[in-house]
């Protein structure tokens, strides 16, 4: 579809809603924002769940787009360019389709918080020990644990720290296009989050040069180069399971590093 397509379509649109042909259209154009919330979900999944859910989660966030599109309404001052507002509030109730197909999969054991405390205080106490990271398989071993628990240890405390930042938006109810409502003017740039916004990608920046050179690459072809897991897989001569393990050994030592810059500024180079 034509870039300047979408606009056209949106005023007739919204006049008539039961246009199926339009809707499709729309839907179509923005089937986009169902890929790319998918492979934010699924890459936060334990290997056993993303093989399982990895078309059950497509096809709710496909339900998810045809709902944001029956029931947005733009807010009065993006009534002649709704593109941008639209996305916003398709992207919550996409994702909001794709985490209730997620919640019978019950990640929330109650230990998990306790999991991953044990797994940050043992690879300190082995980095002290050892004078460099630990690798995985070191860490599971002091931890009592095979290799492939360890792993899925971190594909839960991932998946469970995805559910609780979606649940706390999802408890912010309001009406119908209240999402859009509370989006900032694109036009207006506030200084003081330009600034913040670049320290925190210098945060982000220096806390990936403190991970592995295999978790940096995965994250790299992953994120900024749009690579599946698979594509990943065959470029590092590795499975796609394995793959999807190193995503979560790096995402979980990435926050990691994280809460310790926020709690202490920076930290000592590993």
């Amino acid at each position: 579809m034509p870039e300047d397509k979408p606009s056209r379509l949106w005023p007739g649109f919204l006049k008539n809603k039961k246009d199926l042909g339009a809707r499709n259209e729309l839907a179509q154009h923005y089937f986009s924002l169902v890929e790319s919330e998918s492979r934010r979900i699924l890459s936060r999944l334990p290997v056993r769940a993303y093989w399982e859910k990895k078309e059950d989660i497509k096809s709710a966030g496909v339900i998810g787009l045809l709902q944001a599109l029956d029931h947005f309404t733009p807010p009065k001052d993006k009534k002649s360019d709704p593109g941008r507002a639209f996305e916003a509030y398709a992207r919550y109730r996409i994702r909001g389709q794709m985490v209730d197909e997620l919640r019978s999969l019950d990640f929330a054991r109650r230990n998990l918080r306790k999991q991953a405390r044990a797994i940050q205080e043992t690879e300190k106490k082995l980095e002290e020990k050892l004078g460099r990271h630990p690798r995985d398989e070191e860490t599971a071993k002091a931890l009592g644990i095979p290799l492939d628990e360890l792993y899925d240890w971190l594909a839960e405390i991932n998946m469970l720290n995805l559910l609780s930042l979606d649940a706390e938006r999802a408890g912010e109810k309001g009406e119908e296009g209240s999402w859009a409502d509370v989006l900032a003017d694109s036009k207006a740039e506030n200084p003081l989050d330009k600034v913040e916004k670049q320290e925190r990608i210098e945060k982000v920046a220096e806390a990936l040069r403190d991970l592995g050179d295999s978790e940096q690459k995965v994250l790299q072809f992953y994120y900024v180069e749009n690579l599946t897991f698979k594509e990943i897989g065959k470029v590092l001569k590795v499975s796609e399971s394995r793959v999807c393990q190193i995503h979560h050994m790096a995402v979980f030592r990435l926050q990691e590093l994280m809460r310790e810059r926020g709690k202490h500024g920076r930290v000592q180079r590993r």
